[in-house]
């Protein structure tokens, strides 16, 4: 048996195995259905949660009444009370509590249901939301009717189901139900393991298919994930373990809330662009050391003829301004404003601001940003939550961090979606140097799988670093005729190799 398939037998099955030992209670409610209200944007779910198989114990929560009032205080549109008892130590009662407490406010079970009398039961216990796991039924003979099933009876008993999904083929398998309402659950439930930017990815194709609003679920461990989720484009988040974990779960969800709508208006969509570029097969590409004007439009013109017929997104590649005094190619804040209004001919374009740990340089490059000038930060030489005298954990606007690797045990853990790992050297970036490919298939699983690399990137190795699968290249010197002096036709052989990887693949 493959081991995709293995895995699919083990946490969930015997989450569900457990369950099916409790048989299903009865009570009578006396509260009110209250639907929930998508008229403002975003739309939260702040959940209750006290422990899960990843985690293990979060929080006692042992009044989870003062918690729901602290996350409705702090602008919930509803409540999420996991119920499932052995693996995340929650109960009915949880619910019922919370419902009972505050009648009018909206309340989710959220629970492994495979059963008709368990929507019953939600309704009795006080439930107006009821979360059905798509997972559940895609892969059982007779799956779908199954879920049809419990989804026209949480409709018949005039509560509001959440559909959840986790990728394309769930997507495709629920789509005859026509969902109001899906959540995009980052976390694989068959193995438990997380992959964000496909879950990020995944609300374009739930857009295109379905008419519904789109949450997204699990993995929030800071506001500024609130800001990723949000300069996607969701509709909306269901967060539990970050804000169970916090020690003022009020200031967590304000600060979650502000973010994601913060990000709903930002200059651009920066995130959305770049997560499915790293996705496609020919991955992100960024030429960075640009500093003038000419050197800008013959690089953009060119990748738009050699990228823009195998991108169908609305960016296919980046520039990179390198905002550091000490580099040969560091360009003044005016000439950046000069380049990237040069560059607005050329749309399909990203530029980002290369700096350091520098205060003063991060405040002009979030300026920039929020001007509209450049649609992103490339922080360099990150090693920790803080970088420019801002913790990144609170940070409203897009940015990757880089990390200056020789052996694997530079890198710790990131903030940011994706990490650029470039070589050590006295320059810090464009010095020409590669990091050792075995450090770099060794690094590949601690961000997985999304492999970014920069130094000493060229055509001589564009094949070894594909091999490596790396998503990301980061290309500078190599493709200069001298320091700061980019090469059109250096820059053309290197992407026939580049695009010839692909097509030939």
């Amino acid at each position: 048996m493959p081991q995709s398939i293995q895995s699919r037998v083990t946490i969930l099955q015997e989450i569900i195995e457990a369950k099916s030992k409790y048989p299903i209670r009865a009570t009578i409610r006396n509260t009110p259905i209250t639907k929930p209200s998508f008229e403002n944007f975003p739309f939260i779910i702040a959940e209750i949660k006290r422990s899960s198989p990843s985690l293990g114990n979060i929080n006692d929560i042992p009044s989870p009444q003062n918690l729901a009032k602290d996350y409705l205080n702090a602008g919930a549109n509803a409540i999420s009370i996991l119920c499932e008892k052995d693996y995340f130590k929650g109960d009915l009662e949880d619910l019922q509590e919370v419902k009972t407490t505050y009648p009018n406010v909206c309340v989710l079970r959220k629970d492994f249901i495979t059963q008709i009398e368990q929507i019953q039961e939600s309704y009795d216990f006080g439930a107006d939301m009821l979360l059905l796991i798509t997972a559940l039924f895609a892969e059982q003979v007779n799956g779908f009717n199954q879920l049809k099933k419990l989804y026209e009876q949480t409709l018949a008993l005039g509560l509001t189901p959440l559909l959840e999904v986790h990728n394309k083929e769930e997507i495709d398998f629920l789509k005859p139900l026509k969902p109001l309402l899906i959540g995009i659950n980052s976390r694989n439930l068959h193995n438990f393991k997380i992959d964000k930017i496909a879950a990020y990815n995944l609300l374009f194709y739930a857009k295109e298919q379905l008419n519904s609003q789109v949450l997204f679920e699990s993995s929030i461990n800071s506001s500024f994930d609130g800001f990723i989720v949000g300069n996607i484009g969701f509709d909306g988040i269901l967060c539990g373990s970050y804000l169970v974990k916090s020690p003022n779960a009020y200031e967590a969800l304000n600060a979650l809330k502000y973010s994601v709508s913060v990000a709903r208006n930002s200059p651009n969509a920066f995130y959305q662009n770049v997560f499915r570029i790293l996705q496609s097969p020919l991955g992100f590409l960024k030429i960075c050391g640009i500093t003038t004007k000419e050197d800008a439009l013959m690089c953009a013109k060119v990748l738009e003829s050699h990228l823009g017929g195998l991108l169908p997104f609305d960016k296919i590649a980046a520039l990179g301004f390198i905002f550091i005094k000490d580099s040969p190619r560091f360009v003044l804040e005016s000439v950046i404003r000069e380049i990237s209004q040069s560059l607005k001919d050329c749309p399909k374009i990203l530029k980002i601001i290369v700096i350091q740990d520098d205060k003063e340089s991060m405040q002009q490059a979030i300026k920039l940003y929020e001007e509209g000038i450049i649609d992103a930060l490339q922080l360099h030489g990150v090693c920790g939550e803080s970088f420019g005298g801002i913790s990144l954990k609170a940070a409203n606007f897009p940015f990757y961090e880089v990390w200056n690797i020789e052996k694997p045990s530079d890198f710790n853990a990131s903030i940011s979606p994706f990490v650029l790992f470039d070589s050590k050297s006295i320059l810090g970036g464009g010095s020409g140097v590669s990091i050792d490919k075995e450090v770099l298939q060794s690094l590949k699983a601690k961000v997985d799988n999304y492999l970014c690399v920069a130094g000493g990137v060229g055509i001589d190795n564009i094949q070894q670093y594909k091999n490596l699968g790396a998503k990301m290249l980061d290309v500078n010197s190599s493709l200069e005729s001298t320091p700061a002096k980019k090469d059109s036709k250096k820059l053309q052989a290197f992407l026939e190799k580049f695009t010839s990887l692909i097509t030939h693949s």
